[in-house]
């Protein structure tokens, strides 16, 4: 495969030696013509001339004295050489053979009608002598060739040279690339000194260097996270079993009471794996199923149905205002909206009312589950969709909240080419999603 620096000098060489070689041929072609055109208005020149002394009166002019003045019209012409015809075909004047059969010549003829009974002249063929301008021809065709094969020289070398010149910056900024690792994602290019052409390059090049810091970020948050939401039961199991095996004998209810507690450990990180999959699922922009739905409002209050005695543990109430149609998954929606109301049921004071709105704008429509409850921070509102990330403090309540009901949220949101939202203030925190109505789908590790 041909480098771009070897295609570039073979093209820019191709096309300026083409240009010079037709600018050769032109200029050829321009002289040829030319001369030509010298060469008819001489041959016509001493035509007319011969013309105008055959047609005089001949009461003016004997037979001799015409011989007498052709050879005078005749003679002053270096280039040419006449010869004059009878009606017969017969020389009368002139010679034989134009310039004794040497070099190149172009002939003209012309016939006339004469008075004179004794010249009876009947054409006039004249020879051009060629020669000059043949020689002049080939100097400039040695001269033009000359010039070509000098122009592919220097125009090959020029290009090597602004080639060298432009590539040089990107040779660089390639073997920094080239030197980059996992390690040194920190590194930002600097494009102060770069040609401007580099500079949105090298720009965008940042941007995916800030991308993957982000995301490395985000990796070792999440392992983080992920090992201690793992190790938590994991260790509480562990520690379960070396009692027992101190022990020698369990029975009854004390052998029940530790089964269920090592069942409901094992459904924890059940959970967990299974919330971990689907979000690493939704992340691949897997395809949905989607299926018009004619009641939003109608799914929403199932779910909230479904939650009644959760709420009503805590004396809360939950309502339901607005409606929407769209085309949706279901069985997600069904999951986005259950994590949304868990969320607000797990936060909200007890006796207050637990509102969900559905609104439809232009090309969206939006979830949001409203409650009374403390207000969060705003510096965590722009967290609480990250994975594990839990706005109260010292990780309470992980026996039923591992933190990743909002990241699931935002992964179904994402799905269905919708956004989420989240405000807090004077004691009442609104969170919800959207889903667009012409909806594109777009892979959840995308922006």
């Amino acid at each position: 495969m041909k480098s771009i620096s070897r295609a570039t000098i073979g093209l820019t060489s191709s096309v300026s030696v083409l240009g010079v070689v037709l600018l050769a041929v032109l200029v050829y072609c321009c002289i040829h013509f030319w001369q030509a055109k010298q060469q008819e208005e001489t041959a016509n020149r001493a035509l007319h001339a011969v013309e105008h002394l055959l047609l005089k009166p001949t009461s003016e002019y004997s037979p001799e004295d015409v011989k007498h003045g052709l050879e005078e019209v005749l003679g002053g012409q270096g280039r040419t050489q006449a010869r004059v015809v009878d009606s017969r075909g017969n020389r009368m004047f002139g010679p034989e053979v134009f310039f004794n059969g040497e070099g190149s010549i172009r002939e003209f003829s012309q016939v006339f009608e004469t008075e004179l009974p004794q010249l009876r002249a009947k054409r006039v063929e004249l020879a051009l002598s060629t020669v000059d301008d043949e020689r002049f021809l080939n100097f400039i065709s040695g001269i033009f060739a000359s010039s070509i094969v000098l122009w592919i020289l220097v125009s090959v070398l020029i290009s090597m040279r602004l080639i060298r010149l432009v590539l040089r910056p990107i040779n660089r900024l390639t073997e920094r690339i080239h030197n980059l690792g996992p390690r040194s994602l920190d590194v930002v290019l600097d494009d102060h000194k770069a040609p401007l052409e580099l500079r949105p390059f090298i720009d965008g090049f940042n941007r995916l260097l800030g991308q993957l810091r982000e995301n490395r970020e985000q990796l070792k948050l999440f392992n983080s996270n992920v090992a201690h939401e793992l190790n938590t039961p994991l260790s509480s199991l562990t520690i379960s079993h070396e009692l027992l095996q101190r022990r020698k004998l369990i029975e009854g209810d004390e052998l029940q009471k530790i089964v269920g507690d090592h069942l409901d450990e094992l459904d924890r990180m059940a959970r967990i794996i299974r919330s971990m999959l689907f979000l690493a699922n939704a992340n691949q922009g897997r395809e949905l199923q989607l299926q018009p739905l004619q009641s939003l409002r109608q799914l929403v209050v199932s779910v909230a149905e479904y939650l009644e005695q959760l709420a009503e543990d805590k004396e809360l109430r939950i309502t339901v205002q607005g409606d929407a149609n769209v085309e949706v998954e279901t069985e997600l929606i069904k999951r986005a909206v259950s994590n949304l109301l868990s969320n607000a049921i797990r936060y909200a004071q007890t006796n207050t009312e637990i509102t969900v709105h559905i609104t439809q704008e232009a090309e969206r429509v939006w979830i949001k589950v409203s409650n009374e409850g403390p207000t969060i921070d705003p510096v965590k509102l722009n967290r609480l969709f990250e994975p594990f990330f839990r706005a109260e403090e010292g990780r309470s309540d992980t026996g039923s909240n591992h933190g990743l009901g909002l990241a699931i949220v935002a992964a179904i949101a994402k799905l269905h080419g919708g956004d989420v939202f989240a405000s807090s203030e004077n004691q009442v925190t609104v969170i919800g999603f959207s889903v667009h109505t012409k909806r594109q789908s777009t892979p959840v590790g995308h922006t």
